[in-house]
């Protein structure tokens, strides 16, 4: 493979083509502007209620989100006005800025040019990066600050401490995820100053800006403890339990996560996948130790705080790791990459993901969230005198589409999701039967919560009136006359 791509031209435009590729699935996607579900629709409503300063304490609707992420998108929407678009400007951007960087990362592990195109390739088609390049979320810039610390340390290593020191800190006021690799680099700065016994001066600036902001960001987590430890609950599955018992289906369930949209059968696609980043990690570190252990370290960093309860090693909460994961896949081609089986091998990984891109990309057009249908539904047909009785998931995207649409009734109440189908069925008995009813019911459920649509269906059955709007996650029910 040694000459493969030897050419300039071929290979700039082939890697042209790649970006543009990569931009165009986003951008396909960010025009589609496809609903707001629970979460996008609860953030959203915190950055238009609350002033800049309390977008630094806790939030409502159990919500928990970087604090600068959310003031620069307040202060974005308070230049172009509420709509989606505007919300999912700043993940859409950075994911977009995200690509020429991600190339140059790749260059510090990957020497050859094919596996270098092979890997933006698959971060261009990614479907999780893609999807969360275009959600109301801070997952894209989790992925900018996996990106760009360790880049940083490749570029100034301690040279300009202050400025570093600053870099770090800022980023954790943008991403929770980056105080994973905050931590882990810092590590990583003590070990090599302790090595070769320079930049002692260097290294303690760094780490008293470090100390400062820790001191800061304390404070901010205090604010936010109950929805840190509401949070715990939702992501319990993610914790590394004590004996170890639950660290392999962790690891094969995030390597099956992470290879989106390539797919095998789990077991399959899991253990492969899983073996061949396995024999990557060992050629890095055979050929670098130093770059090893600056594209791992923050990897067993997120494993060791899994395991003491502190971050889950789950979904798109390790969404972070996958420009580690792709360096690592892709190593083990570059390894081999002057023989011609690795360059077909790259190649046939290119041929066989057209299909699922395409299909993946047209899947996620399809999600059910389409909730804007159901509150248009509403809009339309909501008459003076009607009541309307929501689920406490369901609250935030009819505050925020009443808003949006300039939708606003007279009579609207919350229901808490702690009821069971039996306990609401008796609260539905209790209404006023000469009045008409309309129910908004999310299908986000809080833990320890059970569906009660079969109470809302049976109450209904028997009225003169019964329509079910089922159009995305959230359901509207009409019973009346």
């Amino acid at each position: 493979m040694k000459n493969v791509l030897k050419d300039n031209k071929i290979y700039f435009w082939a890697l042209a083509v790649v970006f543009v590729l990569a931009i165009f699935l986003r951008l396909d996607l960010y025009i589609f502007n496809r609903s707001f579900w629970f979460d996008e629709a609860a953030l959203a409503i915190n950055v238009l209620d609350k002033s800049f300063f309390d977008l630094f304490k806790e939030l409502s609707y159990y919500q928990s989100a970087p604090p600068m992420f959310l003031l620069e998108t307040k202060m974005l929407v308070s230049i172009f006005s509420i709509f989606e678009y505007t919300f999912r400007a700043i993940p859409f951007l950075v994911s977009i800025l995200i690509l020429p960087i991600f190339y140059i990362f790749t260059k510090y592990f990957l020497y050859s040019r094919c596996t270098r195109l092979l890997a933006i390739f698959l971060f261009a088609i990614n479907t999780n990066l893609i999807f969360y390049s275009t959600e109301f979320k801070p997952y894209a810039l989790d992925v900018f600050a996996a990106i760009a610390l360790p880049l940083l340390i490749f570029r100034l290593k301690l040279k300009a401490p202050f400025f570093l020191g600053f870099i770090f800190a800022l980023f954790t006021w943008y991403s929770y995820a980056s105080g994973v690799m905050v931590f882990a680099y810092t590590i990583f700065l003590f070990v090599f100053v302790a090595k070769h016994r320079k930049y002692l001066r260097n290294f303690l600036c760094f780490l008293f800006i470090q100390f400062l902001n820790i001191l800061i960001f304390a404070m901010h987590l205090g604010a936010i403890e109950n929805t840190r430890a509401f949070m715990s609950k939702i992501w319990a599955h993610g914790y590394i339990l004590r004996n170890f018992s639950n660290f392999f289906d962790l690891f094969f369930e995030n390597i099956y996560y992470i290879f989106q949209p390539l797919k095998l059968p789990f077991g399959v696609q899991a253990f492969i996948f899983g073996l061949i980043c396995l024999f990557g990690a060992v050629f890095i570190f055979k050929l670098n130790r130093t770059k090893f252990y600056l594209l791992t370290l923050p990897y067993f960093i997120l494993l060791l705080l899994s395991y003491f309860g502190l971050y889950p090693y789950q979904d798109r909460l390790v969404l972070f790791l996958t420009p580690m994961f792709l360096v690592l896949f892709v190593k083990f081609f570059d390894y081999f990459s002057k023989k011609p089986v690795a360059l077909w091998f790259c190649i046939l990984i290119i041929i066989f993901s057209i299909y699922p891109v395409y299909n993946v990309q047209k899947s996620m057009k399809k999600l059910p969230s389409q909730d804007r249908t159901i509150f248009l539904e509403l809009k339309k047909k909501y008459k003076k005198g009607d009541k309307i009785i929501l689920s406490e998931t369901s609250l935030p995207q009819y505050l925020y589409y009443s808003r949006l649409y300039g939708f606003f009734a007279d009579d609207a109440s919350v229901e808490k999701m702690n009821k069971n189908s039996y306990d609401y069925l008796i609260f539905l008995n209790s209404l006023d039967k000469n009045k008409n009813y309309w129910f908004v019911q999310s299908s986000v459920k809080f833990p320890n919560t059970e569906d009660v649509r079969a109470a809302i269906e049976f109450f209904g059955r028997d009225k003169e009136k019964f329509i079910r709007y089922n159009k995305g996650k959230t359901d509207l029910y009409y019973v009346g006359k």
